[in-house]
């Protein structure tokens, strides 16, 4: 299943394998480094995080 979100800065990113991406963002969710947007990059894979989980709840 193809589906798109976005990250922290808006930028669209398109996901082909919805278990491997939750699998990458619960790796990197405590990063704690800076990009250069100002967020750091455990922000950004917590929102993409939190957009994943809710397209993987069974409707």
């Amino acid at each position: 299943m193809k589906t798109t979100i976005t990250d922290i800065t808006g930028a669209s990113i398109e996901v082909t394998d919805l278990d491997k991406a939750i699998e990458q963002c619960k790796l990197c969710k405590d990063s704690p480094y800076k990009m250069p947007s100002g967020q750091t990059i455990g922000e950004n894979y917590r929102h993409m995080l939190f957009q994943l989980e809710k397209i993987k709840q069974p409707k």
